[in-house]
């Protein structure tokens, strides 16, 4: 047993961003893995112990402060898990704090102060209270009376109607004593014992798994079993690689994660299964709880705190083996996990847009490296970087050229729009969707309109004086919503009443401008009186299981038409859906993004894929004012290799990622001013901690504004290092800020620190 115990602090203070080193008292026995109460700067916090030794590290031991009490003895965080948020912490550059508390979701609570009584309410010392102090008397029994004969300060005064210094005076005068502990979510709640556990899990039991029967065998096609087979035999080598297996749409690439996952569950391991909508965890998980019944845990952002604890105690306990879930759900905790696929991996949902930023691919290649187990990616649109690594040797590539069942790809028609204008068409429906919508309609067959754009219309302006109707709290027009009669601003969630006088001039010219999906609902439901229009977006799906009833309703009722945004691309099964119509690609096209032309093909080819799934064939309709667009082209053609080699040749020649790797920091604050000085002596920071051979290898984009300046009432700019070197990217970043953080510039600023971003 050591003497000393380095233990990582839970502050999110880049400041005491480090491990201390602490002594360890007689007769306390502490384990790699437990969460304590540690003093630091003269206050209590909660740290975990992730090494014990029998030196202090170099430090004056006379100096060292002891650990003050074990929170949690029994309640390990599994060593693997401590070292992946170290691991994060480096390479998102966030606090520890931060990885921690995204590793294990459990960690989190706040320091309080307890109160716990020393005296009965039988003696007859406090008997005599009752005459000759009441007030302490009360305080007492308020406390003896409590489920655990404790109580938080803050609820003891409020119960007990006391001051505070009557509380200390008892404390004197040795009725009652005082404790720091940590309060953990529900630990107060006075519901069933069941909501009252400590938000902590008991260790891997490390038991063998009890056999099990499988559900009903599924026949695979000679493409997917040779796919299938391929996978096993990488996953055998047990050496940490990663596979891509590239299926064009309808290929049927799930049963080739249900034929993978078989074998590793009867080979005695562990699959978490990663997707990157709820909507697509229900689909994907009715597959899996069909074939591997209780065995499979769904994990999604619908589940309550309660839900995910009982789940996580499961998984420890062994009796969870397969995982499906969005991307937290790749912090699992498996005992023998050795597989972990992500769907839809180009998808963005896998980059976590709050610190710490971490891509969910990043993770799984970590996981799977410490287990020496196998990650797979699925796409029909693999992203570059993935694909790109797949050329050099770095992935696996296994293909699935073909439709199940030898399925015909739809038939995909580009309309320009252009023409269809010129023709005196001003509607958004081009005259060949029309006629095709109208021949679903009447076959009893179902159609799909894909527009990335929420709200009926996108803008809203007056044409007296070109006022337009913006957020006060961000640099973006609001949007016009029909249903509510309002202007709503996407980012912060403002809203407002509709004008009918423009604010600034008076006029009554007041236009509305721009399409999204509540317009194509309505203008549908014109031109088809009669027929039933369903819309999903993310203003429909608010609420739990909504998007769930969307679906089944579209799919169990055979609703005619589905409009909706591109949670309509991801993966979604409709096997009487015969059209697809992209109500318009340029949106798509147009963003301020050097990946706009990668995620305008990975969207036009998911959506697309949406049509002729069953036995029957289906048609797709691409409307554009670009039709000449590479972008639109190879993704009519389904033509994924081609849109590459155009693609990465324009990366090459700007040296844009996956040739680059870019680390962008984001300065935040109310004053615009501030942000601007802030911003720029950051940047001197970022050179100074430069060596001369750094400077000349790498580039400092900026300081600069950001695309969206203003957001949620705070101002944002920007800077970014690029370079070929991510290691040595990081530690010039990490070096910068840290200086940063000691000028007086930093005072009261926001930092988001996001390695290669995927959104400007």
């Amino acid at each position: 047993m050591g003497n000393y115990a380095e233990v990582l602090v839970d502050v999110a203070n880049r400041r005491l961003d480090q491990s201390y080193s602490y002594l360890i008292p007689e007769n306390m026995d502490l384990k790699v893995g437990m969460t304590v109460i540690v003093s630091l700067k003269n206050r209590k916090v909660q740290g975990l112990v992730v090494r014990i030794s029998e030196n202090a590290s170099g430090m004056d031991e006379g100096k060292l402060k002891p650990i003050e009490s074990i929170l949690e003895d029994q309640y390990l965080i599994p060593p693997e898990l401590i070292e992946l948020a170290s691991w994060l912490a480096e390479t998102t550059i966030c606090s520890i704090a931060q990885a921690l508390h995204t590793v294990w979701p459990f960690l989190k609570g706040k320091m309080e102060q307890w109160v716990i009584p020393l005296a009965d309410l039988n003696d007859n010392d406090v008997k005599v209270l009752e005459l000759l102090d009441p007030d302490t008397y009360r305080v007492l029994v308020v406390l003896n009376r409590s489920r655990r004969k404790e109580l938080p300060l803050s609820i003891l005064l409020k119960r007990a109607n006391v001051k505070q210094i009557l509380i200390e005076e008892m404390i004197r005068q040795g009725w009652i004593k005082k404790e720091f502990k940590f309060s953990k979510a529900g630990q107060l709640n006075s519901k069933p014992e069941k909501e009252n556990r400590s938000f902590l899990l008991p260790h891997p039991s490390g038991g063998e798994a009890q056999p099990f029967q499988f559900g009903k065998d599924l026949s695979l096609s000679f493409a997917q079993n040779k796919a299938a087979e391929s996978i096993w035999e990488e996953y055998q080598k047990r050496n940490g690689k990663t596979v891509l297996l590239h299926g064009i749409t309808g290929s049927g690439k799930t049963e080739v994660y249900r034929e993978t996952v078989t074998k590793v569950i009867q080979s005695g391991g562990d699959a978490i299964i990663l997707v990157p909508e709820i909507s697509l965890t229900s689909q994907i998980s009715k597959v899996f709880l069909e074939f591997f019944g209780e065995w499979v845990g769904i994990i999604h952002s619908g589940i309550s705190p309660g839900e995910k604890l009982e789940l996580w105690e499961q998984i420890l306990a062994g009796k969870k083996r397969i995982i499906i879930g969005a991307r937290s759900a790749v912090f699992a905790p498996l005992p023998h996990l050795s597989l972990i696929i992500l769907d839809e991996e180009h998808d963005n949902a896998y980059k976590q847009d709050e610190n710490p930023k971490y891509h969910a691919r990043d993770v799984a290649r970590k996981r799977m490296m410490q287990r020496q187990g196998l990650v797979v990616l699925g796409s029909a649109t693999p992203s570059l970087e993935a694909y790109a690594a797949s050329q050099r040797g770095k992935v696996d590539l296994i293909s699935l050229s073909e439709r199940y069942n030898q399925r015909s790809l739809p038939a995909v028609q580009i309309v320009d729009m252009k023409q269809e204008l010129a023709g005196g068409n001003k509607t958004m429906f081009s005259f060949l969707l029309r006629e095709k919508l109208g021949e679903r309609i009447e076959r009893g067959e179902q159609s799909i309109l894909f527009l990335n754009r929420r709200g009926y219309s996108t803008f809203v302006f007056c044409r007296e004086c070109g006022f337009v109707a913006r957020c006060p709290q961000c640099d973006v027009s609001l949007t016009f919503h029909s249903q509510k009669q309002e202007l709503c601003c996407h980012y912060c969630n403002y809203r407002q009443e509709v004008f009918h006088r423009c604010p600034d001039c008076g006029s009554r010219f007041i236009r509305f401008f721009g399409q999204g999906t509540q317009k194509v609902e309505e203008e549908v439901a014109a031109l088809f009186p009669g027929i039933e229009v369903l819309r999903l977006d993310t203003d429909t799906t608010a609420g739990s299981h909504k998007h769930i009833e969307i679906l089944n309703r579209f799919r169990n009722e055979r609703i005619p038409v589905l409009v909706g945004t591109q949670m309509l691309a991801k993966g979604l099964d409709f096997p009487n859906v015969t059209l697809v119509g992209v109500i318009s690609a340029d949106q798509l096209l147009n963003m301020p993004d050097f990946r706009s032309r990668e995620r305008a093909f990975q969207l036009l080819t998911q959506v697309a894929g949406r049509a002729g799934r069953g036995e029957k064939t289906g048609d797709v309709i691409i409307q554009t004012y670009s039709p000449q667009d590479r972008a639109v082209i190879r993704a009519a053609r389904q033509d994924y290799p081609a849109f590459f080699w155009e693609e990465i040749a324009y990366r090459k020649q700007l040296g844009y990622p996956p040739f680059s790797h870019i680390i962008r920091i984001m300065v935040y604050h109310e004053k615009e001013e501030r942000v601007i000085r802030a911003s720029h002596e950051l940047t001197d920071w970022i050179k100074r901690s430069m060596s001369k051979e750094e400077t000349e290898k790498y580039q400092i984009l900026g300081p600069a504004p950001a695309v969206l300046t203003r957001l949620k009432n705070e101002f944002r700019w920007q800077v970014s290092v690029k370079g070929k070197n991510p290691e040595e990217i990081r530690k010039i970043v990490y070096d910068g800020v840290q200086a940063f953080y000691r000028d007086s510039a930093s005072s009261g600023m926001k930092i988001s620190i996001d390695v290669n971003p995927l959104s400007q």
